[in-house]
């Protein structure tokens, strides 16, 4: 088979690479070695459960997103924000206390982190909200890793 592009790997990006490259008449060719598209984002049933795998947030904001799905297309629901982490037998809730009050006290007092930690995390989550999306997006590239240590988060944390 002839193809002017090779894509090595069939998740999220690699689909939206073969896509725009179609869309712009440039044969291609997707390589997954996995038994399916879609990457580490995927959903099997299992004894009538949904079990996601891979666990992928869509930003709705992101205009490159915008730009590549059609989200009335989509059945998109909304959850609520935060984390339930598993950590020594047993799950914590972190979740914004502005958003979730009844999650106060488990958020506050988790084991996951130092205080000064969930802290940070109420200082980010002001700083993000109290901005646009034009403000958030200009700000210069950088590594994950690199932001939340300019944070002040911990390495326990992160």
């Amino acid at each position: 088979m002839e193809c002017d592009v090779i894509i090595i790997g069939g998740g999220l990006s690699g689909l939206s690479c073969a896509r725009e490259l179609h869309k712009n008449g440039v044969s291609c060719f997707i390589l997954e070695a996995g038994d399916r598209p879609g990457g580490r984002v995927k959903t099997d049933k299992v004894d009538g459960f949904l079990l996601d795998r891979g666990f992928q947030v869509l930003q709705t904001g992101y205009p490159e997103a915008q730009a590549a799905l059609d989200y009335n297309g989509l059945d998109l629901r909304r959850f609520p924000a935060g984390v339930a982490v598993r950590w020594n037998g047993r799950f914590h809730i972190i979740a914004d206390p502005r958003h979730h009050p009844a999650h106060f006290f488990s958020t506050a007092f988790s084991p996951i982190g130092s205080f000064k930690d969930r802290l940070g995390m109420l200082r980010l989550g002001r700083s993000v909200t109290r901005g646009s999306f034009e403000d958030i997006f200009s700000q210069p590239e950088e590594r994950t890793i690199d932001f939340l240590h300019e944070w002040g988060f911990s390495e326990q944390f992160i």
